[in-house]
């Protein structure tokens, strides 16, 4: 029996579908009792479900991560359910297209709000319960965006890396709380968000393919597979890791 996580809490958001789920699922399997999170009405009780049916343990609620009193009342519902904190990964992101003139303020503040402030104050809230506990691992996902940038994708590339430089700062604040805080950047992931962006294209399949062409594997990453590495950075296997950024994309910023 895998046990990796045994006896401990952790809080994943933006967890009813691609990365977040597959993350739970994985978690849970490695004997951590998860609470997540996700908008209201995108199917979190499904994940609770298939967790719940695998002899896991799991909480799930509505909660939109740019809302300070959701997140607060979503980290409090986990510590009060399961006593404890002690991983945070921060998942839930939204895209944003357009460049810096085409992008209204409305627009831009949204996805840093989500993005960047979301990640903030889940961390804000989560920090407390995990110095309790003495010490834990927070984990953001960021995106391998944020260090090569992106044509026409302005309001996500700023938030994605805001999150690394974010992450290094709290590092350095909570390292003597034993609390470390590294970045997860995935490449092309097989998530709904991917395929909403490649359905928005006339040729879909010839977009599909330019990102495929772009990657050294040569093929799109799967969920489970940025499942696995966020378990690494969850899990004791990186006990010397804080400040740190992982990249799982395939090689594309290889090249």
């Amino acid at each position: 029996m895998a046990t990796r996580l045994e006896g401990k809490v952790a809080i994943i958001t933006g967890a009813a579908s691609g990365i977040g789920a597959a993350s739970a699922g994985l978690f849970a399997a490695e004997g951590a009792k998860v609470g997540i999170c996700d908008l209201p009405g995108t199917g979190i009780d499904s994940v609770v479900e298939e967790i719940t049916a695998a002899g896991g343990e799991a909480l799930g609620m509505p909660a939109d991560v740019s809302d300070p009193d959701q997140v607060e009342a979503f980290v409090a519902a986990v510590a009060q359910r399961f006593g404890r904190i002690d991983v945070l990964f921060s998942n839930a992101g939204i895209g944003g297209k357009g460049t810096a003139e085409e992008m209204d303020l409305i627009e831009f503040n949204r996805v840093l709000a989500v993005n960047l402030a979301g990640g903030f104050l889940c961390a804000k809230y989560a920090i407390p319960h995990m110095r309790e506990a003495g010490g834990g691992s927070i984990i953001f996902t960021a995106s391998e965006l944020a260090l090569v940038g992106s044509r026409r994708n302005l309001a996500y590339t700023a938030s994605k890396a805001g999150l690394i430089g974010m992450a290094r700062s709290m590092a350095l604040d909570h390292g003597p709380d034993n609390i470390r805080v590294n970045v997860l950047c995935p490449g092309a992931v097989d998530t709904p968000m991917l395929r909403r962006s490649i359905d928005m294209h006339d040729d879909s399949a010839a977009y599909e393919q330019m990102i495929v062409c772009e990657i050294t594997l040569g093929r799109i990453g799967h969920t489970d597979e940025i499942a696995r590495t966020a378990l690494f950075l969850a899990s004791d296997d990186s006990s010397f890791m804080t400040g740190a950024t992982i990249v799982a994309d395939g090689g594309a910023t290889a090249q």
